[in-house]
């Protein structure tokens, strides 16, 4: 696996529910942000923090038993800031279906042992998706 993408996949148990049967989004958010962080993690090799969510959407409604899928792209790279897109899928085990659970979009940030931003490696998009990736994140940096 190249190392701009990376997946987690996890089970939840009953304490992680609401009192309707169903998973917390704050724990999806929590699982989304430590795929973003070892994405980040492994791109940078040095120390990652969450600087922002600037999206998280939810789809449907994930059950207890259900195994859960967390995928991170980093879709663009600043001087020490990483943009990643999540994906979040789940699949029921019993019947083997799947579906899109959740998304969103962070920004991480590399660290050294003072906490002060520190460089990470460049990298530039390539195909047609990439591009339009990256793009969609400086316009949205600038304001536009």
């Amino acid at each position: 696996m190249e190392n701009r993408k990376a997946e987690l996949i996890e089970t939840l148990l009953p304490k992680d529910t609401n009192s309707y049967g169903n998973i917390f989004g704050g724990v999806i958010m929590s699982i989304m942000d430590k795929t973003a962080g070892v994405v980040c993690w492994r791109y940078a090799r040095k120390r990652v923090v969450t600087a922002c969510a600037h999206r998280i959407d939810f789809y449907t409604p994930i059950n207890v038993g259900e195994v859960v899928y967390s995928r991170a792209t980093i879709i663009h790279v600043g001087r020490s800031s990483m943009e990643v897109e999540l994906e979040v899928e789940v699949e029921n085990v019993t019947d083997g279906s799947t579906r899109r659970a959740a998304s969103g979009l962070f920004t991480m940030v590399a660290v050294d042992e003072n906490w002060h931003t520190s460089p990470v490696p460049q990298w530039q998009p390539v195909t047609e998706e990439e591009i339009e990736k990256w793009r969609e994140v400086e316009k949205r940096r600038k304001g536009a």
